[in-house]
């Protein structure tokens, strides 16, 4: 049977339409990718001086056997253990959020007065002694934003806890950057006075400028710069990533998904007498489960990819390498040391590492998901 005149026109008048996406994708997608992978086997240069050849498996046989590149794998994945806190953290923000709040009713208002009467008169006192400026700030800034609860009600704990996604990652970098300053930044000078009330000599983290780790009591190789044990720079760039993720989009995804669970789920517990965690466990959690399957492996993805910003606004890479990624390897290697050929292998490596993971993640998550 012949395609109608009519319907021969308006699939003409689609690919019109699709034309410009089609050759946005063709330019600035498909032509670099291919264009990449064909580099990997060659002498890539920006260098003059370096004649372009083809040298087939070289880049990756020279990857395989280069130590630093399984030092910047290990860095990744290292990263990527804020993942589970990430997303447990934004899950039980939502379940938080989706609860209705009610302050106006009376039995409310007694507790309502002595709450905001303890943050003004905790944070009047502390800021007229002047003896821990910066924790008389924090308990004020918790106090405002539990009074604009108490006004607003769930909303506004939402819209200040996703606020943070609408400044630039940049400006949000350099601000943490300032808070781990180790002598004078915030976070530092809070714990000093921890410290001092407590009575106690700990010593405050290097952050930024420090080699140490959680896992540095491991016996790791040498060129594995093993700081020993405490935290540092890569600690620093998770909490920063955690604290950005528990407010953001995943925390979007899940109050979606509470959104969808049918309320006669909760209404059947209620009569059989299930308590909170019963109603959670048995039916929040599995009926969330085809969300927590797709933040995982966008978890994973972006875990694998990321990196970049954090090593290139906070630490250059350091100290000592342990803040450099894959994807900032990649960065160094084709910008720095302008060897395009061999950036353009990591970049591969990199992408059959995400396809493997992604696919056994489909295959077994997809599977228990069902069962």
């Amino acid at each position: 049977m012949s395609t109608p005149l009519r319907d021969q026109k308006n699939f003409r008048v689609a690919w019109l339409f699709l034309l410009p996406n089609f050759l946005g994708f063709l330019i600035f997608g498909l032509v670099p990718l291919l264009l990449s992978l064909a580099g990997s086997f060659t002498t890539w240069s920006l260098r003059p001086a370096v004649p372009l050849q083809f040298v087939g498996f070289t880049n990756y046989i020279e990857l395989f056997r280069d130590r630093n590149f399984y030092f910047y794998l290990y860095n990744t994945a290292y990263l990527m253990l804020g993942l589970p806190v990430a997303i447990a953290g934004a899950l039980t923000l939502a379940v938080l959020l989706n609860q209705r709040l009610n302050f106006k009713q009376p039995r409310y208002r007694p507790g309502l007065a002595l709450a905001a009467a303890v943050v003004g008169v905790g944070s009047a006192a502390m800021l007229w002694v002047s003896g821990a400026p910066s924790l008389a700030y924090i308990l004020l800034a918790l106090g405002v934003l539990s009074t604009l609860g108490f006004l607003f009600g769930s909303v506004s704990y939402r819209t200040f806890f996703y606020l943070p996604h609408f400044t630039a990652g940049a400006a949000t970098i350099l601000l943490w950057t300032q808070l781990y300053n180790p002598n004078f930044g915030l976070i530092n000078q809070t714990l000093r006075q921890v410290y001092d009330f407590f009575g106690v000599t700990w010593e405050v983290p290097g952050w930024l400028t420090s080699t140490k780790s959680l896992l540095g009591f491991l016996p790791l190789p040498a060129h594995f710069n093993n700081g020993g044990f405490g935290l540092g720079a890569r600690e620093a760039i998770m909490l920063m990533g955690v604290w950005g993720a528990i407010g953001g989009n995943t925390m979007l995804l899940y109050l979606a998904g509470l959104s969808n669970i049918p309320p006669d789920l909760y209404e059947a517990a209620d009569i059989d007498g299930a308590s909170s965690w019963q109603r959670f466990w048995h039916i929040t959690f599995p009926q969330l489960a085809p969300t927590t399957f797709f933040v995982t492996i966008m978890g994973v993805i972006g875990g694998l990819q990321g990196g970049f910003e954090q090593a290139r606004l906070m630490t250059q890479g350091g100290p000592a390498g342990t803040t450099t990624t894959i994807s900032y390897y990649i960065y160094t290697q084709g910008f720095e040391r302008l060897d395009l050929g061999y950036g353009a292998a990591v970049a591969w490596v990199l992408f059959v590492m995400i396809l493997v993971l992604t696919l056994a993640n489909w295959k077994f998550g997809s599977r228990r998901m069902s069962d």
